[in-house]
C-alpha cells in the first residue's frame, strides 16, 4: 500500500441534545457516495460519536466536548493500528453538537492534535453559536430565562450563560460563561478553530426559534423574525417577502437550490422606505421624533390582530402540553432506567476527565512544557491498545433496540422539539405590534417610495444594540445621514436587546471567515429535525436539498 492511499481524512459527526448517532444516517450516507464519485482515489473514514447519547447530553459542553475528543483520539489510534494515516481531518455538528465541537477542538488542539494535520472543514447545522438566552425584559422571557436552564442539566445553564468558567488573565481573574471563554480569541478553543481552513454553518430562519438565525448565524439581528411573528407573511418562489403595508423585501436564493437556501452576500432590495428629508419637512412642526409611533388609524386594528396572536400562541402552548407532557413522561421513566443504572459507572469512569483544567486558561497564559507534556501523554494515549472510552451500559442495550422503538423514540423527540418551539414562540411574542417586523409606517407617510440595495451580510453585521441615537451614530450605519437614514429604518425594529456578552460572542466569532447559509424550509413546522433529514419523513424533502447542498457545494476536499 503506497504512502498515497494510506493517507486518510477523517470526518467526524457530533449529534445534539437528546440526540443519537443515528441522526446523522442521512448524511453520512450522502456524504460518502458523492466524495467516492467525487475523489475515487482518496481514502475517508467516518466516525459519528457515541459518548453523549441522549440524557449524557445534559453532562454539560465541557465534559460531552471531552468525551467526543477521547472518542477522537481512538478512532484515530485505531485507524492508525490497520495502516492508516489521519493526515486531514473534518468535524461537522448538529445542534448543541456544534458547541460540543467546539469544545472538542480547543481539547484537541491543546493536545497538539493539529501540530501535523489539516484542519479542514467545521461546519455547523442550526447550532446555537451564540447561546439561547433569549433576548428581551418581560417577566415571561426573564421566567423562561431562569427556568428552563434548569431543566437541561449543566449544558441548559451553559446554553444560558448561566454558568461560571475561570478564566486567568494576564492582570485579572475573573469568572465568566463558558461560551463567552469559547468565543475569546486567545482561548485554546479559538484558536482551534482558527485552524480550519472551511467554516459553515446552516441556521433555519423559520419554526426554529430557539436556534434562530441570531444565534445559529451569528448575527446581531434577525430579519425573519417575522416569518414566526405573522403567519401571514412568507417567501414566495422568487424570493419576495411580502408585506403588509405593501412593502417587499427581495431576497436571493442559491442558484440551484431554490426556494430553500438563500444568499447572504448577493445583493437583495428593501422597497417602501421612507425618504429622510420628506419625512423631516412632514415632522417640523410635529412633537414626536421621526419612527417613533403608527398612525393613530392603524394602531387599534394592528393591537387587536396582535393579541389574538399572542393569545393563540399561548393557547397553542397548552394543547401541546397536554399531547406532549404523557409521551414525554412514560419516555422519560423508560429512559431514566437506563440513566439511574448506568450513572454511578459512568460518574467513576469519567470524573478525571476535566482534571486538567489548563484547557479552561488563555493560551498566553499557557506553560509552555504544559503544553509539550500534554502533546506527549496525548502519543502515549495513542500508542495504547486499551480504548480511551468504553462502550456504556445504555449504548449496549440501546444497539438491541427495534424498529419499532426507534420510529417510537423518533416521533417522542419530534414531538419534545414541537413542544420545545412552541415555548419559545409563546415566551417571545411581544406586546408591540411591529417589534422585530419591517413593516414601515410613521405619522406622517403611509408607505414611502424609496429603495435600499444591501445583502443579508451587511444588514446582520451592524450592532444596532449599540445604537443610542441613529443621528448621532449614523456613520455606524452609513457614510450619509440620508443612507443611515434608510438602514436604520430596516434595522430598528430588529432591534434584540442583546447583553453585552451575547455581542462579544458574536463580534469574536464573526472574525472568522464563514460561509453562512439561511434555510427556509416550509412544508413542516420540525425544521430543526428537517434540516439534516434527522429520520424519514416525507415533509422532509427540502432537507435533502439541504444535505445535497452539503455534500456538493460547501464539504471541501485537499487535493
Amino acid at each position: 500500500m503506497t504512502d498515497a492511499v494510506k493517507n486518510c481524512h477523517l470526518v467526524v459527526l457530533s449529534h445534539g441534545l437528546w440526540g443519537t448517532c443515528d441522526h446523522f444516517k442521512y448524511i453520512e450516507q450522502n456524504l460518502k457516495t458523492t466524495l467516492k464519485l467525487k475523489y475515487p482515489n482518496k481514502k475517508f473514514a467516518f466516525f459519528k460519536t457515541k459518548s453523549n447519547e441522549k440524557f449524557k447530553t445534559y453532562d454539560g459542553i465541557d465534559l460531552c466536548g471531552s468525551r467526543v475528543a477521547q472518542e477522537i483520539l481512538h478512532e484515530v489510534e485505531k485507524l492508525s493500528n490497520i495502516g492508516f494515516n489521519i493526515d486531514e481531518f473534518s468535524l461537522v455538528g448538529y445542534s448543541l453538537g456544534g458547541l460540543i465541537a467546539r469544545f472538542a477542538i480547543g481539547v484537541l488542539y491543546y493536545k497538539g492534535f493539529f501540530q501535523h494535520r489539516r484542519a479542514v472543514n467545521f461546519i455547523t447545522f442550526c447550532s446555537p453559536h451564540v447561546g439561547v438566552l433569549t433576548p428581551g425584559n418581560s417577566i415571561s422571557v426573564k421566567l423562561f430565562n431562569n427556568l428552563i436552564p434548569w431543566l437541561l442539566g449543566k449544558s441548559g445553564k451553559q446554553m444560558f450563560l448561566k454558568d461560571n468558567v475561570y478564566k486567568k488573565n494576564i492582570n485579572d481573574k475573573e469568572n465568566i460563561p463558558l461560551l463567552v471563554l469559547m468565543a475569546t480569541p486567545s482561548s485554546v478553543f479559538y484558536q482551534g478553530l482558527l485552524k480550519f481552513e472551511n467554516k459553515a454553518l446552516y441556521s433555519n430562519i423559520r419554526s426554529d426559534i430557539r436556534t434562530s438565525w441570531w444565534t445559529s448565524g451569528i448575527s446581531y439581528i434577525n430579519p425573519f423574525e417575522i416569518l414566526d411573528k405573522n403567519p401571514n407573511v412568507n417567501i414566495d418562489e422568487h424570493g419576495i417577502m411580502h408585506f403588509q403595508n405593501g412593502s417587499t423585501f427581495e431576497l436571493k436564493f442559491v442558484n440551484g437550490y431554490e426556494p430553500v437556501i438563500l444568499e447572504v452576500n448577493k445583493a437583495i432590495k428593501f422597497t417602501g422606505l421612507i425618504d429622510y428629508e420628506e419625512e423631516r419637512r412632514l415632522s417640523k412642526n410635529m412633537p414626536n421624533n421621526i419612527l417613533t409611533k403608527q398612525r393613530p388609524d392603524l394602531e387599534a386594528e394592528e393591537y387587536i390582530q396582535n393579541l389574538f396572536f399572542r393569545k393563540l400562541k399561548w393557547l397553542i402552548l397548552l394543547l401541546h402540553s397536554l399531547i406532549y407532557f404523557p409521551m414525554w413522561i412514560s419516555w422519560f421513566i423508560l429512559h431514566n432506567s437506563f440513566q439511574v443504572f448506568t450513572s454511578t459507572y459512568r460518574v467513576i469512569q469519567e470524573s478525571p476527565i476535566l482534571t486538567d483544567t489548563n484547557i479552561y486558561d488563555i493560551v498566553g497564559q499557557l506553560n509552555h512544557s504544559d503544553f509539550q507534556n500534554s502533546t506527549q501523554s496525548y502519543l502515549i494515549s495513542s500508542s495504547s491498545s486499551s480504548p480511551l472510552v468504553r462502550p456504556t451500559i445504555t449504548r449496549m442495550l440501546s444497539e438491541g433496540y427495534t424498529n419499532e422503538l426507534t420510529k417510537l423514540e423518533n416521533g417522542v423527540h419530534d414531538q419534545g422539539d414541537t413542544f420545545l418551539q412552541s415555548v419559545f414562540d409563546a415566551v417571545t411574542s411581544s406586546k408591540e405590534v411591529n417589534e422585530s417586523i419591517f413593516d414601515q409606517k410613521s405619522l406622517y407617510v403611509e408607505k414611502g417610495d424609496k429603495n435600499l440595495v444591501t445583502s443579508i451580510n451587511k444588514l446582520c453585521s451592524v450592532c444596532v444594540d449599540d445604537i443610542k441615537d441613529w443621528e448621532i451614530d449614523f456613520k455606524k450605519l452609513a457614510p450619509t445621514i440620508e443612507e443611515a437614514f434608510e438602514y436604520y429604518q430596516i434595522l430598528k425594529p430588529f432591534k434584540l436587546g442583546m447583553s453585552t456578552q451575547q455581542r462579544m460572542i458574536i463580534k469574536n466569532l464573526n472574525n472568522f471567515k464563514w460561509q453562512k447559509f439561511p434555510l427556509y424550509i416550509s412544508k413542516t413546522n420540525s425544521t430543526h429535525a428537517a434540516a439534516i433529514v434527522r429520520h424519514d419523513d416525507p415533509k422532509f424533502e427540502e432537507g435533502k436539498i439541504v444535505v445535497h447542498h452539503f455534500c456538493n457545494e460547501v464539504f471541501v476536499v485537499q487535493i
